[in-house]
């Protein structure tokens, strides 16, 4: 009885994961072979590109299938509480990207914001730690906005 049981249990825990949509992120799914991406930080163009060249899309100088201009690219951290006695307990990051596309009519589109705002608590004692935390929570940032710049770029017509 309990050989039966575990197969009905993993039975029913196969469905139920495979029901519930999950699924790995594959190659960027694009209607264009070219791009070209002018403007913006050196990190920012440099990580969009190796996506698009990753996904066998071809970085264009000049002439490309699709062209986007990254308009503003700008990273803020700021101090969001303080403790009674003045040192800093927690701050707040913020990462903005403002970018357009050129339509098919070979027209500027309009300007589209994209932001990540992350908070994260500081703690004098564990500096380096705290560090590597903030390292760690800009990269996912900037990981995030490229998630969403090449999903609305992909669906820009």
């Amino acid at each position: 009885m309990k050989a039966a049981s575990k197969k009905i249990f993993i039975l029913i825990l196969t469905l139920l994961i495979t029901s519930c949509g999950f699924q790995l992120r594959g190659a960027l799914d694009n209607s264009f072979d070219s791009i070209q991406i002018d403007g913006g930080s050196a990190g920012l163009t440099k990580v969009l590109k190796k996506k698009y060249r990753q996904s066998g899309i071809e970085i264009r100088e000049s002439s490309a299938d699709k062209v986007i201009e990254i308009i503003k690219d700008e990273f803020d951290k700021r101090i969001l509480t303080l403790s009674s006695t003045g040192t800093i307990r927690e701050y707040e990051l913020n990462y903005l990207v403002l970018y357009r596309i050129k339509n098919t009519l070979n027209e500027w589109g309009p300007a589209i914001r994209i932001s990540s705002r992350r908070i994260y608590s500081y703690d004098d004692q564990n500096i380096v730690a705290k560090q590597e935390e903030e390292k760690d929570l800009i990269k996912g940032m900037k990981e995030q906005i490229i998630r969403t710049m090449t999903s609305q770029i992909s669906s820009a017509k």
